[in-house]
């Protein structure tokens, strides 16, 4: 389902990259903490994870309209893949349902979504046809790695983690290397096997290409300020009784900005 152009560059450069923090290896990347916070924990967008401190300690949940959009997104984008060996005429009446079934807001965005189900569609349609195995926010054991009992990659072709997200003006592309960098630890330490490249798709409702794809390679680098990043969340939920600070760079799509300005 990935473009071409993806497969002959893990191909070409895949044995260049050099990683000694790998998930196999617990005495380097094994839980320092008992609390173990998620992914999305781990790559929250706030610089001082408070957002996390107030979804997880506070247990105070807020859904923005970027949150909610987003959500949007990746249903459709993986609905396809969902029921790919379904009928035809199923999958098509499944995605009207689905498409109804969305927030008011997501709603006004029909037009946009039925392009990105045609694009999705025909990928998964090609994973049929080539036999490409594909699993869909599969459950990966992440416990080993200090993470939660399991984290869900958007999809996984067939060991390559892919993650999707709705593309925005907000720098977001160290989250998402941070991400993959997690999902790709996670499934080295469940198969031994090296996980050197992750998958990034953006989706872009509003201008053109839709669809945008980057490779990340996931080298030492990216590895050690995971581990690094998921120690800091650890220690915030491991002290719940010291909130971190308020953060001086808060970025304006986080809707927990006005909780803690209070």
């Amino acid at each position: 389902m990935l473009p071409r152009w993806i497969w002959d560059f893990v191909k070409v450069v895949g044995g260049d990259v050099v990683a000694d923090v790998r998930g196999w290896r617990f005495d380097v990347v094994g839980p320092r903490f008992l609390a173990r916070p998620s992914i999305s924990d781990v790559t929250s967008p706030c610089p001082e994870k408070r957002d996390v401190w107030i979804r997880r300690v506070m247990r105070m949940k807020i859904d923005s309209d970027l949150f909610v959009l987003g959500r949007a997104v990746h249903e459709v984008f993986l609905y396809p893949f969902r029921r790919r060996y379904d009928s035809l005429w199923d999958v098509l009446r499944g995605f009207e349902k689905l498409l109804a079934s969305f927030d008011p807001l997501a709603k006004r965005y029909k037009e946009q979504f039925v392009k990105l189900f045609r694009k999705s569609f025909a990928f998964a349609l090609y994973s049929v046809e080539e036999g490409i195995p594909i699993s869909v926010e599969p459950m990966i054991p992440a416990a080993s790695i200090g993470l939660s009992d399991f984290v869900k990659p958007d999809l996984l072709v067939g060991f390559l983690p892919v993650d999707i997200s709705l593309a925005s003006n907000e720098k977001n592309f160290e989250r998402k290397e941070l991400a993959l960098t997690g999902y790709a630890l996670a499934i080295e330490s469940w198969i031994g096997h090296p996980i050197d490249f992750g998958v990034a798709i953006y989706v872009n409702l509003f201008t053109e290409p839709m669809l945008t794809w980057r490779i990340i390679r996931v080298d030492d680098s990216l590895r050690r300020t995971f581990l690094e990043m998921r120690d800091k969340v650890a220690m915030i939920l491991e002290h719940p009784d010291e909130p971190p600070p308020v953060s001086s760079n808060c970025p304006q799509s986080c809707p927990y900005i006005e909780v803690c300005k209070k």
